[in-house]
């Protein structure tokens, strides 16, 4: 059986991914993302960021605008980026937390220009996290338009089932661990 042409696509820029250094890359059929109203409940009353980035509530669209958009792909691709963290002291984290968030970032980035440059050209990233582009986010207007991306959580997307669903063992935190696991999502066709 041939590969399709979005398939084909599809494959190669896992391959890209994996080779830019996300830890895991896996095709995702839209339809089975789990979203959720919740999730933007979570971050306006309990997120310390609320309100303090663009990429975040209530400046990204709404759970119902995210349904609308998700509706228009069929096929993406989930990111596992993996971020060490042995010798990270705890007065450090806050660089090595930056550092993991625009890592994934970069990631995503080269992917989306990546599957535009194969003519699919609404390829869309989204990370989980607040965006970490600057020190202090400028409310007023995003100096970095190109490079910000609103969070998959802020949107409505379930990121735990996201990666549960697709073969990750994403969990809850409960104790000191070696490495962290972060995801994103490019949505492609």
């Amino acid at each position: 059986m041939q590969k399709t042409a979005l398939e084909h696509d599809l494959h190669k820029l896992v391959e890209k991914a994996l080779a830019l250094g996300a830890s895991g890359a896996k095709t995702v059929d839209v339809a089975s993302i789990r979203t959720g109203a919740w999730t933007r409940w979570k971050c306006q009353f309990g997120c310390p960021n609320y309100g303090k980035t663009l990429c975040c509530p209530p400046f990204v669209p709404d759970y119902a605008a995210t349904q609308r958009f998700l509706q228009e792909f069929i096929r993406g691709i989930i990111i596992q980026y993996t971020f060490p963290l042995n010798g990270v002291a705890v007065e450090n984290f806050a660089a090595a937390d930056l550092s993991m968030s625009n890592g994934l970032l970069e990631i995503l980035l080269n992917l989306e220009r990546e599957a535009f440059l194969q003519n699919h050209y609404k390829a869309f990233a989204l990370k989980a996290g607040r965006c970490r582009l600057c020190k202090e986010c400028n409310l007023k207007q995003c100096v970095n338009p190109t490079k910000a991306r609103p969070s998959l959580e802020a949107c409505g997307i379930d990121v735990m089932a996201l990666a549960n669903d697709n073969g990750y063992q994403a969990e809850i935190l409960q104790a000191a661990v070696p490495e962290l696991k972060i995801y994103g999502l490019l949505l492609v066709e």
